[in-house]
């Protein structure tokens, strides 16, 4: 068992030091909601809120696509799912995925309030203060809270569906 952890973490750190990074899209295929909220998100088109010469900057890309001059293969331009969550090659294979404590060992990242605060913080240029506890709420794609909402808004057809009794 030791040297599985060991594996694991040696893996982890491997994939810190290079470029693991596979891209939203490789996520969305198990995570259909999920990358469907952050596709609609801000965040998806940080990047596209630059104009040509802050492309350039690499202090506006540290926020506003920070895994673009690390991305490699993957095509990222934006705060993606791996900015938040780490690079995803180690634990992107379902059979880690399945097992929440494998994953966390082959790199994936909780997100708090804290991982906001790398970009939204008291240097950043924006006009209006930043509520960690409601950007969360904003971001919301992993709590049964959201679960249930999605839910909620699936039970609510239209009435073109009931009458096309479609589910």
């Amino acid at each position: 068992m030791r040297s599985l952890l060991a594996s694991a973490l040696l893996l982890s750190s491997a994939a810190i030091a290079s470029s693991e990074l596979v891209g939203p899209e490789s996520c969305r295929s198990c995570h259909r909601q999920a990358y469907e909220a952050w596709r609609l998100s801000a965040h998806a088109r940080a990047h596209e809120s630059l104009n040509a010469e802050q492309r350039k900057q690499p202090l506006c890309l540290q926020c506003h696509s920070r895994d673009e001059q690390r991305s490699g293969q993957a095509r990222l331009a934006g705060v993606s799912c791996e900015t938040c969550h780490g690079p995803g090659r180690s634990y992107q294979p379902a059979v880690v995925m399945r097992d929440k404590e494998l994953a966390r060992l082959m790199g994936l990242l909780d997100v708090a309030p804290s991982t906001c605060l790398v970009c939204h913080n008291a240097e950043s240029p924006s006009l209006k203060p930043f509520d960690a506890a409601e950007a969360m709420k904003r971001i919301d794609h992993w709590t049964a809270e959201r679960a249930a909402r999605t839910a909620k808004a699936s039970a609510i057809k239209s009435p073109l569906a009931a009458w096309l009794k479609l589910p």
